[in-house]
């Protein structure tokens, strides 16, 4: 494909992205934060779309997007609705962990029926017991009779009960350690697999996160990749797409936050000393103080995408751009809040929605905190789990 090609490629997909953003996501927003309802519409419209298959290869029924077009998709979603976002991601990081199953035909048909639009993926990886440290999975297969034994319980599923497919991890049959691991793709009908509650979180009320119990016998056709590839996968692609697609999320977030507050401020207007808000030195200074961490951090993703797209990322940059997202919305919804004042605080309007879903990545695995430990771990040479 040209530079000319990809670039119209890259506006009509866009185009398409905007008009679903206005007829569906925008619209629903609301209500689905309000009634906590899983956003199924616009995952719908998004896969008649090709969006669900964005970055499948197209011999596998995908559009085969560059990873810039997701990271941009993500972000005009979140600034509409952060819980379809959300949903949207989770979904994207199966996806790019399902392509190391691609030789396979079990494999092959899931890529196949996400590429049409007709199935939904989600990662169910987080335990009890490893916490934030997802990717460190405690719970075990066993050969049996019956076939491979899953005896797990798997916290914070997004989209639990509302996906068609599951990527699932433990550790391998014969590991010593939780870095030999392995990812299966296990229909969400299949026996054995039970959602237990509906979230009640402060924010991204939408993403029907829950708790999975996972009682079941697995065949070898679900493995995805070689068994114990699991840590391998994690890093290559599970890693870097998740980093990209939380990033993309806060930034939307704190971008929608940013537009809210612009528009505000042009209107508020006191008549007791005819002067509009924006007139203000301290509401001026916060106003560019928001635009500059916005850009600030919408660049440094930038970059990592094109590295990304490059290979020529490390695992300092990989980890470092979901810390400065996450940051960087904590102090726009600060700051939001400080230049909107009552009308941030009010209930039911769209920046107090912006600034309760801005707090989910902070505490979304692995947190900020336990990415800036590995961070230095690998800058002064101690020895880390990555």
């Amino acid at each position: 494909m040209s530079t000319i090609q990809e670039k119209n490629f890259t506006q009509d997909l866009l185009t398409k992205l905007d008009d679903i953003i206005v007829d569906f996501v925008a619209p629903n927003a609301a209500r689905i934060d309000r009634e906590r309802e899983f956003p199924r519409e616009n995952i719908t419209e998004l896969g008649r779309e090709g969006f669900l298959g964005l970055i499948i290869p197209q011999q596998l029924g995908g559009l085969e997007a560059p990873l810039s077009l997701y990271k941009e998709t993500v972000i005009r979603l979140a600034q509409a609705c952060a819980s379809t976002a959300l949903v949207y991601v989770q979904h994207m990081s199966a996806v790019s962990i399902l392509l190391y199953g691609k030789e396979n035909d079990y494999i092959r048909n899931i890529l196949s029926n996400i590429g049409k639009g007709q199935c939904l993926t989600t990662i169910a990886l987080s335990e009890a017991g490893s916490g934030c440290y997802f990717f460190l999975p405690v719970s075990q297969v066993n050969e049996t009779d019956k076939g491979l034994r899953l005896k797990t319980n798997k916290i914070m599923v997004t989209s639990a009960g509302e996906a068609d497919v599951y990527v699932i991890n433990s550790k391998a049959t014969f590991a010593k350690n939780s870095m030999q691991s392995n990812f299966f793709a296990v229909a969400s009908e299949y026996n054995g697999i039970e959602v237990g509650g509906k979230w009640e979180g402060m924010g991204l009320r939408g993403n029907q996160s829950a708790p999975l119990t996972i009682d079941t016998y697995l065949n070898k056709q679900m493995l995805i990749g070689e068994e114990g590839e699991g840590f391998k996968i994690t890093r290559e692609a599970l890693l870097p797409m998740g980093q990209i697609g939380i990033s993309a999320v806060n930034i939307g977030i704190a971008k929608a936050i940013y537009n809210e507050s612009v528009n505000y401020v042009k209107k508020r207007f006191y008549t007791h000393i005819n002067t509009n808000l924006s007139d203000f030195q301290s509401i001026q200074q916060m106003i560019g103080e928001i635009k500059v961490l916005c850009d600030q951090a919408e660049t440094a993703l930038n970059v990592f995408v094109q590295r990304m797209e490059n290979k020529e990322v490390d695992m300092v940059s990989t980890l470092e751009v979901k810390v400065m997202a996450c940051q960087t919305v904590l102090q726009v919804a600060e700051l939001g809040l400080k230049v909107c004042g009552g009308h941030a605080y009010s209930a039911n309007t769209p920046i107090e929605r912006y600034i309760r879903d801005s707090m989910a990545g902070t505490v979304m695995g692995p947190t900020p905190d336990v990415l800036k430990e590995l961070i230095g771990k690998i800058v002064l040479d101690v020895p880390t789990q990555l």
